[in-house]
């Protein structure tokens, strides 16, 4: 791994060094490709789907986290800066140094982060302390406290009801703070209550028989077609629309899972889509999708601009970003943009798999896997992974952790 000098020019430019930018740089080296450039700021690496179990106490964030430069592919360059402008047409990236970056193809893939001001008064409560998220991983540690020192109350958990990364995985906190009060001898004294745009518990039918039993043992109240509108953090109260009709809620623990927005720079640079575009079934986040990155769903390559494609969080594909998406994300797009190469048109396609690891209680999870139509598409036949189990808990908690840092980032 070497730094990228000042102003130069680079065959391909990935924009973002999470799980997407360096499995994908990762691919495109092993099929030959020699000159990669991956642009990234942060100097620490994070394994963020961990972030629910820091945030039930079962895992820290040290071990979630490696430094940049231990996971950047061998022989790829990273400019550690931040993209602040993109030219299509110049085939050129502005850096917030000044630093201009040309390229023959750019990879699209920055991540999103958390629209605080889609929500009044959220980024008040997640600075108060009532309220916390596991979207970010300095707020993760705090979940864990709340769920800790609550012993009666009123406990709110909500989902996103716009783009975010696994938008159901707020169900995972959900579960292991009621099994830990319920191993607490508490649980009979928290009111519980789940807000979830989607129109049954999960958005998936399947899923959604699974998680019955679990919602009854924790004895849950689900608020469905609930959309949150606002947070009082000093009155402990939020503001939401549950199947149209206003619902103000108390609350003295809240777990809020935010919408996100991509990057700014993706829509000024024409690359976006323009209005709101259609969100995906079941599951899946629907809303607003303005300024994410405007590629065919199945391709990954950019509608407009031929040179520029996009994948992970940032990308508007129809289905629920996740981190178990990219692995097939990732591969496509390397294989489409090495036949665009060749002089041939992308053939392969991206059918929208993704998945939700969702944690019933400590020591079993299930595992749905499911695609663009809300299908349930399982990747490993004869294994029911809809079935609670302690083998799906162990894999989720451990070894898919040291399959990314072994395997996936490795371009496998």
């Amino acid at each position: 791994m070497t730094l990228a000098p000042s102003d130069h020019t680079t065959d391909v430019l990935v924009i973002g060094g999470g799980n997407a930018g360096i499995s994908l740089a990762a691919r495109l080296r092993r099929k030959g490709i020699t000159d990669i450039a991956i642009v990234e700021p942060k100097s620490t690496h994070h394994y963020r789907p961990m972030l629910s179990y820091v945030g039930a106490g079962l895992k820290t964030t040290r071990e979630m986290s490696r430094a940049q430069h231990r996971v950047m592919p061998r022989g790829v360059r990273w400019i550690q800066d931040r993209v602040d402008g993109l030219d299509p047409a110049a085939r050129s990236a502005t850096l917030s140094s000044g630093e201009r970056i040309g390229y023959r193809d750019v990879v699209i893939c920055p991540g999103s982060t958390p629209d605080w001001e889609r929500v009044p008064g959220s980024a008040e409560a997640m600075a108060g302390p009532h309220a916390s998220t596991n979207y970010t991983v300095e707020l993760a540690p705090k979940t864990w406290q709340l769920i800790r020192g609550l012993r009666r109350g009123r406990a709110l958990f909500t989902i996103p009801d716009g783009p975010a990364p696994t938008p159901q995985i707020g169900q995972k906190i959900l579960y292991l703070a009621c099994d830990y009060w319920q191993r607490q001898g508490v649980l009979e004294d928290i009111e519980v209550t789940l807000l979830t745009p989607t129109a049954t518990v999960f958005g998936q039918p399947d899923v959604d028989r699974r998680l019955q039993p679990w919602i009854e043992r924790y004895g849950i109240t689900v608020l469905t077609n609930a959309h949150v509108q606002s947070i009082d953090a000093d009155a402990r109260r939020l503001r939401s629309t549950v199947n149209g009709a206003a619902r103000d809620l108390p609350f003295d623990l809240l777990h809020h899972s935010p919408v996100h927005r991509a990057p700014a720079w993706i829509a000024d640079a024409g690359l976006g889509i323009e209005g709101a575009a259609p969100g995906t079934v079941g599951s899946g986040p629907g809303g607003d999708w303005t300024g994410y990155a405007d590629v065919d769903p199945e391709t990954l390559r950019h509608r407009r601009v031929p040179t520029a494609w996009a994948c992970g969080d940032a990308a508007a594909l129809g289905t629920t970003p996740s981190g178990g998406g990219l692995r097939h994300q990732t591969k496509i797009l390397a294989t489409n943009l090495m036949a665009t190469r060749d002089g041939r048109e992308p053939t392969a396609r991206y059918d929208g798999y993704t998945v939700t690891p969702v944690t019933v209680r400590r020591g079993q999870a299930i595992f749905p896997e499911y695609d663009r139509d809300n299908e349930l598409a399982p990747s490993i036949p004869r294994v029911p992974l809809l079935a609670p189990s302690r083998a799906l808990w162990f894999f989720d908690l451990e070894v898919l952790p040291r399959d990314y840092w072994n395997v996936i980032l490795r371009g496998f």
